[in-house]
């Protein structure tokens, strides 16, 4: 009697550890440090496979404090924390990690191509345009003259514009740089106010303050995998260089395209719940999808830094 009064607690428990046991080696959880990287992300490594979405690969680096780095060529954002059910990620320029109190020195637009990347600015950001040693003064109402950047010895002066502007102030004021960059809209608009200027530091805390970013669950070339069954990842060439191919990793093994069907059963052959549910899989894999979120969220605010196979920089 008394056993039979366990049995539905053990349940839950033997169910978890099976999830557990159904995703294949590329496609488990990765741990940096104790930061906790899962499905679609995944941690670029000198392995031969690499479960996860293109332009979402993280390289753990160590150092003092353990951070994720995914390079966008030369270049990186940190990533200060992956929102898996809401599919967001808030991120930094990792340039404005740099010490300036008055002057972020930003150095490249980020630029996101819609039509390859999983990843999307959010309506939460808003641009603004930063005119680095400018030979003529600018004294529109909107521009805000920034403090401590290089080139003020020459008698140049650096500026940024809240509203965004056009570019064609760089021209007109003889500037030598333009970048673009995005921030969180509600921080800005927190800043933008009387007497009209920000305060001394402002706009360095407004830049390291981030933006957000949107991934894209089930699209492309992964959505056909994953509805068959499989998780999406990449594999390393032995024989291309180590150059990286799609690849399928299915419970039968990895693939080419997608999962086979069981001709005996229907087209979904998986005899184990697929990816999270974060990506519209079946639901009696939420448990374990919120049990590994709650772990990561647990971490703490350990710093992740990445990004930008997804996206081009000028």
């Amino acid at each position: 009697m008394a056993a039979s009064l366990f049995l539905p607690l053990l349940l839950p428990i033997l169910f978890l550890l099976a999830v557990a046991e159904a995703l294949p080696p590329p496609c488990s959880d990765a741990a940096c440090g104790d930061q906790v990287v899962r499905y679609p992300f995944w941690l670029l490594n000198a392995s031969t496979s690499d479960c996860g979405y293109p332009g979402l690969g993280l390289v753990c680096e160590a150092n003092a404090t353990p951070t994720l780095i995914l390079p966008v060529k030369s270049h990186r954002y940190r990533v200060w924390n992956i929102e898996y059910d809401t599919h967001t990620v808030a991120v930094s320029d990792a340039d404005a990690d740099e010490p300036a109190a008055g002057c972020p020195r930003l150095h490249v637009n980020l630029t996101i191509d819609y039509t390859t990347s999983a990843l999307r600015l959010t309506q939460s950001d808003s641009n603004i345009t930063f005119l680095y040693n400018c030979s003529k003064n600018i004294s529109w109402p909107s521009a805000w003259e920034l403090s401590g950047c290089y080139g003020g010895y020459s008698g140049k002066r650096s500026y940024v514009l809240p509203d965004g502007g056009t570019g064609a102030e760089a021209y007109e004021s003889e500037c030598e740089e333009v970048v673009v960059a995005p921030v969180l809209g509600l921080y800005k608009e927190g800043m933008v106010g009387p007497p009209g200027t920000p305060a001394a530091g402002a706009v360095g805390e407004m830049v390291r303050a981030g933006f957000q970013l949107m991934y894209n669950a089930h699209s492309g070339q992964c959505g056909g995998c994953e509805r068959s069954g499989g998780w999406c990842g990449y594999r390393h060439s032995q024989t291309d260089g180590g150059a990286m191919s799609f690849t399928c990793f299915c419970d039968g093994g990895p693939t080419a395209d997608r999962c086979a069907k069981d001709p005996a059963g229907p087209s979904q052959s998986r005899s184990s719940p697929g990816p999270p549910d974060l990506l519209g899989n079946p639901p009696q894999a939420s448990a374990v999808a919120t049990l590994k979120f709650e772990r990561s969220r647990a971490a703490g605010k350990q710093r992740i830094t990445w990004a930008s196979s997804f996206a081009s920089l000028h």
